[in-house]
């Protein structure tokens, strides 16, 4: 027994030392070389106004090799999109032996126009001497650019009418809002009316980031942030206790913003809720667009006894292009007892007192105007993954005629 177990000791220490010896480099000793881990590191800077910027990530092995190591690392679009927002390029990257840093580098494309911030990832691939740890690095395109894109392209209206006189216009040529004309309307609605009666998911704000002018038109701005509870914020104006109208043509030339959960409007209120709290006294939608239909606005009267609205309405739609492509003229010919809505010229709806059956017809009292550029709501429905920021509603002018 002795010499038994005296023997076992002997193969078990020899199948030791022979397993052991496996693992040595036949060029001197040392144990293998295990291969590095590659990880690429996300990024974010500002795009930069003009000509190229480059984005440099970086790279890293978690230990030094003796070997050459290489991996591929390719661009894919996010937000941003190659060709418009950065150069798309397949790039090899090369680890000499002992070097452990590298740097990817991605022109980005830099130009003054405003936009939100922008994505893209950089994918690495193939990797040769190495395996992939962290494989995939979010670069962001912050933007620094104040200038809207837009040129003065589109239809315009006459500045005159057989019969009328011009009484009042605002062609916002100045440089911030006018205040003898207009007053802000601030916040979510709440506590009276949470989101405006509408589920609306905006803020509104009178800051320059959500209202500002631009050669010689008024820019309101929709923009996705947190900001007083809310995830997205804009802005809206009205004239009540300043101008209020009964009558007239009425034009508003602007481009829309598009996208899922957009929602434009240029409407009117009563000065005096002569029947009553709305809907009794009548609301006079000259026009509204939602964004995931970027080719037709709405026309629509809301009245009747409530506690919801009846309604009235038509819509017209664009024979070619957006109202997103180019300015159009929403128009409003409003007389006693009858009110007719154009676009660019166009009738595309009349209502006279007649089609009010035995609701009262509110409309020949004084109004006031509404501009606003609200987010979601239970019409338009949420902003989805394909809905960009921010958005802009550019207004020429408001010209009242009578």
């Amino acid at each position: 027994m002795q010499k038994k177990n005296i023997m076992s000791i002997s193969l078990f220490l020899a199948l030791f030392s022979l397993v052991s010896g496996c693992s040595k480099s036949g060029s001197g000793g040392g144990s293998a070389e295990t291969a590095p881990k590659i990880s690429i590191s996300d990024l974010s800077l500002m795009e930069g106004n003009g000509g190229s910027t480059p984005f440099n990530f970086v790279l890293q092995l978690d230990h030094a090799s003796s070997q050459t190591v290489t991996v591929s690392a390719a661009p894919i679009d996010g937000t941003a999109k190659a060709g418009d927002d950065y150069v798309a390029a397949t790039q090899t990257v090369t680890f000499q032996p002992n070097e452990t840093q590298k740097t990817v580098s991605i022109s980005i494309v830099a130009d003054d126009i405003k936009e939100g911030r922008e994505d893209f990832k950089v994918v690495l691939s193939n990797p040769v001497n190495a395996t992939i740890a962290d494989g995939i690095a979010d670069g962001s395109i912050d933007n620094d650019d104040t200038r809207v894109p837009f040129s003065n392209t589109g239809y315009d209206a006459p500045t005159s009418y057989p019969g009328y006189s011009l009484v009042w216009a605002d062609e916002f040529n100045t440089p911030a809002l006018n205040t003898a004309n207009w007053s802000f309307e601030n916040g979510d609605g709440c506590p009276n009316v949470c989101g405006w009666g509408n589920n609306e998911l905006e803020f509104y704000t009178d800051r320059p980031d959500n209202l500002f002018f631009q050669d010689g038109k008024m820019i309101i701005e929709a923009k996705k942030e947190a900001y007083a509870g809310k995830n997205y914020t804009s802005s809206k104006i009205l004239t009540r206790g300043k101008k209020t109208f009964k009558y007239g043509r009425i034009d508003f030339r602007a481009i829309l913003p598009k996208g899922k959960g957009i929602w434009p409007a240029f409407w009117m209120l009563p000065q005096n809720n002569v029947y009553g709290g709305w809907p009794k006294s009548g609301e006079l939608d000259i026009m509204e667009m939602i964004g995931n239909e970027p080719a037709k606005t709405y026309g629509t009267l809301h009245f009747g006894p409530g506690p919801g609205s009846t309604q009235l309405g038509r819509n017209y739609s664009l024979p070619s292009g957006l109202f997103n492509d180019a300015f159009h003229v929403f128009s409003l010919e409003w007389k006693l007892n009858q009110i007719k809505w154009l676009v660019d010229g166009v009738v595309y709806s009349t209502y006279t007192s007649a089609d009010f059956g035995t609701n009262n017809y509110p409309f020949n009292e004084d109004f006031f105007f509404i501009i606003n550029l609200a987010v979601g709501g239970n019409w338009p429905g949420s902003p989805d993954a394909v809905t960009t920021f921010p958005q802009w509603m550019i207004v020429d002018y408001v010209r009242v005629y009578q």
